[in-house]
C-alpha cells in the first residue's frame, strides 16, 4: 500500500516508532516448532451478539505478524508484534493452531444453549496472504460452516487486503453465518490517525470498503482508539464522541471502543515512562458514551468495549484503588451486555478520585 505523504515533522514520529520496533525485534526470541503448532491463546466468555446475549470463542493465532509493523514501524500504541513469529509460519502449523483451540472447546460449545460468535485474531490481517494463506482461510471456513452454534464470524484486517474476490470466497463457505470484518479505524480524524497513531489510512478509503462490504451483506466492526497519544482526557472525549456519531451516520454495524493501554516496546510506553501519557480514566469513557449515544442508536448498531488491562496502571483506570476500578469494570460490562445507557448512571459508585480527575482532564 502506498504510504500517505506527511510533513517532515510527522515522518519523524514514524522514525521514532521504528527505533522501538527494531530494538524489540532484535531482542525477541524465536518460537519453537512446538509453539508454532499451538495458538497464542483461546477462551470462551459471555459476549453481546447482534440479537442478544451469547458467548464468544476467541482464538489468537500466531503468524508472521502485521506487515505494517514489520515494514513500516506500525502503530504508535501497538505491541502485538511481540506475539508474532516474525518469520513465515507454515500454513499447516496455523491450521494446527486453529484445530487445537477448536478441539479443546467444541464439546463445550455443542453442549451449550447459547449462540456463539467466533473471533479470530492474528496480530495482523486475516486477508494478508503472506500472513494467513488462502489454504488456511479455506480450512477455517469449512470448519466454522459445520458448527451450527456459531452464528457470527469475525476477523480483522487492514483495508488494503479487502478485495471482492476474497470476500466472495468467504461468503461462499459461510452462507448461513453473519460475517463481520474488524478494521482498526481508530478515529474519523485523518490527522490524529496518521500523525499521532501512524496508521496510514484515510477515512475515505475506509468508507470505500464499507460500501463494498455493505453491498455484499457483510458487516463492519470499526475499532476506535480511546485516547490516542498526544491527546488529553477532554480531547480524547471530543474525538471519540465525534467518531462514534460519524460512524452511526455511516451505518456502521458494530463500534468497538478500545481504551488505549500501555503495550511493551511501543512509542506510547516510552511516553508513559516519561510521564507524558496516562491511560484514560473510566470517567472519560463513560462521559464519551453518554454524550455520543441515545436509546434509538442501539436499534441499528452494537457497541462493544472490552479493555485490555482494565483497572491496572497500564490500562484504563481511575485511581488504583481496587474497589473503585472493580465498580467501574462492572458498570462497563453491564452496559455492553445490555446495550443500556442507564447502566452508566450509577454515580453513587463514584470515588473521591473524581475530584482529581476533574483537575487533570484538561492537562494529561
Amino acid at each position: 500500500m502506498k504510504q500517505i505523504n506527511n510533513d517532515k515533522k510527522y515522518l519523524c514520529l514514524s522514525e521514532e516508532i521504528e527505533k522501538f520496533r527494531k530494538k524489540a525485534l532484535k531482542q525477541k526470541q524465536r518460537y519453537s516448532k512446538y509453539d508454532l503448532n499451538k495458538p497464542v491463546s483461546f477462551w470462551i466468555k459471555k459476549e453481546r451478539l447482534l440479537n442478544g446475549l451469547g458467548k464468544e470463542l476467541t482464538i489468537i493465532l500466531r503468524t508472521k505478524g502485521c506487515y505494517w509493523a514489520l515494514e513500516h514501524a506500525g502503530c504508535s500504541m501497538c505491541g502485538y508484534i511481540q506475539d508474532a513469529n516474525i518469520d513465515n509460519v507454515d500454513s499447516q502449523q496455523i491450521i494446527n493452531q486453529f484445530n487445537y483451540a477448536l478441539d479443546n472447546k467444541i464439546e463445550e460449545i455443542e453442549n451449550d444453549t447459547n449462540d456463539y460468535v467466533l473471533k479470530i485474531f492474528n496480530s495482523g490481517s486475516f486477508f494478508d496472504d503472506n500472513e494467513v494463506s488462502k489454504e488456511v482461510r479455506s480450512h477455517i471456513y469449512k470448519k466454522v460452516s459445520e458448527i451450527s452454534k456459531i452464528k457470527e464470524f469475525t476477523v480483522e484486517t487492514r483495508v488494503e487486503f479487502i478485495k471482492k474476490n476474497v470476500l466472495n470466497e468467504m461468503l461462499k463457505s459461510l452462507k448461513n453465518k453473519y460475517i463481520e470484518l474488524g478494521i482498526g479505524l481508530e478515529t474519523v480524524d485523518d490527522h490524529i490517525r496518521n500523525n499521532y497513531i501512524n496508521k496510514n489510512l484515510l477515512f475515505n478509503d475506509f468508507l470505500k470498503v464499507v460500501k463494498l462490504c455493505h453491498e455484499m451483506n457483510i458487516g463492519i466492526k470499526a475499532y476506535l482508539l480511546f485516547k490516542p497519544p498526544f491527546l488529553n482526557e477532554q480531547a480524547a472525549i471530543d474525538d471519540c464522541v465525534n467518531s462514534i456519531k460519524t460512524l452511526i451516520n455511516h451505518k456502521i454495524n458494530t463500534i468497538s471502543i478500545n481504551p488505549c493501554n500501555i503495550q511493551k516496546n511501543s512509542l506510547v510506553e516510552y511516553l508513559w515512562f516519561q510521564k507524558r501519557y496516562r491511560p484514560p480514566w473510566f470517567y472519560s469513557l463513560f462521559e464519551c458514551f453518554i454524550n455520543s449515544l441515545n436509546k434509538e442508536d442501539f436499534k441499528n448498531i452494537r457497541v462493544l468495549c472490552d479493555p485490555s488491562g482494565a483497572g491496572t496502571k497500564r490500562g484504563i483506570h481511575n485511581c488504583l484503588e481496587k474497589e473503585c476500578n472493580n465498580n467501574m469494570k462492572n458498570i462497563l460490562r453491564n452496559f455492553i451486555l445490555n446495550q443500556d445507557l442507564e447502566e452508566l448512571n450509577q454515580f453513587d459508585l463514584e470515588c473521591v478520585c473524581k475530584k482529581k480527575y476533574e483537575i487533570q482532564r484538561y492537562h494529561i
